[in-house]
């Protein structure tokens, strides 16, 4: 009787070892905000805010649904961008700006931006 009572005892450490970490892993997914959701560069705010408002209308879904996969600065190679549309002509200035990756369903989203409120969906990307 004293080897079933020691094997019962340890099947229910298990099972609380296990159950215990579970609570942990499904705590921190709850609790640390959006999967995925990128640290945004200081000057970024307003443009990334603007891409989610995009997307959020274009997909018909709330912005609190789209993850920020991440936000980069670049120096564009000219005014388009780096998103031109054919027959267009640009300004061959260099261009600093933010590449915006937004994601929602498992689906990627890149928008491309200047540094003031210039935004352009590169669905292309």
């Amino acid at each position: 009787m004293d080897k079933y009572r020691k094997r019962t005892v340890l099947s229910r450490s298990r099972f609380l070892v296990v159950g215990i970490i579970g609570l942990c892993l499904v705590g921190y997914a709850v609790f640390s905000g959006p999967m995925g959701s990128a640290p945004i560069p200081e000057g970024a705010s307003a443009v990334v805010q603007q891409a989610k408002a995009d997307l959020a209308l274009r997909k018909g879904i709330g912005e609190a649904q789209i993850a920020v996969a991440s936000v980069e600065a670049v120096t564009w190679p000219d005014t388009s961008l780096g998103c031109p549309k054919p027959g267009m002509f640009y300004a061959q200035v260099t261009t600093p700006g933010y590449r915006i990756v937004l994601s929602h369903a498992g689906e990627i989203y890149e928008y491309h931006s200047d540094r003031s409120d210039r935004l352009v969906y590169c669905s292309g990307s």
